[in-house]
């Protein structure tokens, strides 16, 4: 099995999506038939360092359950008083008005990413219920694209 949680660096991310004029969703949910579970954070920010242990908790709790079906992603922004810019894209980029902000996001069998769920500082057990709705979602994808008209 694949590391529980993948970190990645909002400036390296923007490099990227600047390269394919692509939103996030659309280059981080690349696989169909997998939930995406995100966290975006920032340095000196009191929330994101209450929640990035328990997104760790959580990721790995989910990923023995789910296996191959959910991954886990956490988006790092850095941040200080003198540079606040980097932050600032953070937000624009990801459509959000606060850190920590998680998403939940699926690829459909149109390749359409769909977002499922988003929230700022949200409770475990919240997540959690909206990871088991995006696993059903994904479960009817398939059956529905296994199913002869």
């Amino acid at each position: 099995m694949p590391s529980q949680l993948r970190v990645l660096d909002f400036a390296e991310l923007k490099k990227t999506l600047d390269a394919r004029s692509k939103g996030p969703l659309d280059t981080l949910a690349q696989k169909r038939g997998v939930v995406y579970v995100m966290i975006v954070t920032r340095d000196r920010c009191p929330s994101c360092k209450e929640q990035k242990p328990l997104f760790g908790k959580l990721a790995n709790r989910m990923r023995k359950k789910y296996a191959d079906q959910i991954e886990f992603l956490r988006v790092h922004s850095s941040y200080s008083r003198e540079r606040t810019e980097e932050a600032k894209q953070c937000l624009d980029v990801f459509h959000t008005v606060g850190f920590p902000t998680y998403i939940i996001a699926i690829r459909d069998n149109g390749g359409n990413t769909l977002e499922t769920y988003r929230s700022l500082d949200a409770p475990t057990k919240e997540i959690e219920r909206n990871i088991k709705m995006g696993i059903t979602v994904i479960n009817l994808i398939r059956e529905r694209s296994e199913t002869p008209n």
